[in-house]
């Protein structure tokens, strides 16, 4: 094992950490954090406040690492021979795919933080479920729904590079 395989091996390692934690996070925020906050909106927030510090400088903390590696490993798998079309338009729509979802993030937090400063509850108003289903696949659900497609086209992309250095 060379340094290069090394590096690719701890950049590879880094890089799906990084989706895990940033998507796995994601997926028990929407089904464990997000329904137990709503139950207890009314109590001290603190703990509330604090829980979404930690977890945004988490994702932040991904985010750069998912930029970083991702290019290092774009770039490796692109320079080898053999890498074919389906390749490359499938890294191009992950990669058009991952930059929304970085989009996505900054544009929710400056959303939720204009919300928090006009927003008033009303619960006498009822949302339609047409409503209901645009939102829950809108927001922060579908970044969620974006990085677990994304983590599928990871997939795609190692299946493809293994067949090109199969017939390269």
């Amino acid at each position: 094992m060379t340094i290069k395989d090394i590096f690719m091996l701890v950049v590879t390692w880094l890089h799906a950490i990084s989706a895990v934690t940033w998507v796995g996070g994601s997926i028990f925020y929407l089904l464990v954090l997000r329904p137990f906050s709503s139950d207890y909106e009314n109590r001290d927030s603190t703990a509330g406040l604090n829980l979404a510090s930690t977890f945004q400088n988490i994702v932040n903390t991904c985010i750069i690492t998912l930029i970083a590696t991702g290019v290092v490993l774009a770039t490796d798998r692109l320079t080898e021979d053999g890498v074919g079309s389906p390749y490359v338009i499938t890294l191009g729509f992950k990669a058009i795919l991952s930059i929304w979802m970085f989009i996505q993030v900054e544009s929710q937090r400056r959303q939720s933080r204009a919300l928090e400063t006009m927003q008033t509850k009303d619960p006498a108003k009822r949302l339609s479920i047409f409503t209901k289903t645009i939102q829950s696949l809108s927001g922060y659900n579908a970044i969620v729904i974006v990085g677990i497609i994304v983590l599928f086209l990871s997939d795609i992309l190692d299946l493809l590079f293994e067949k090109s250095l199969g017939n390269g």
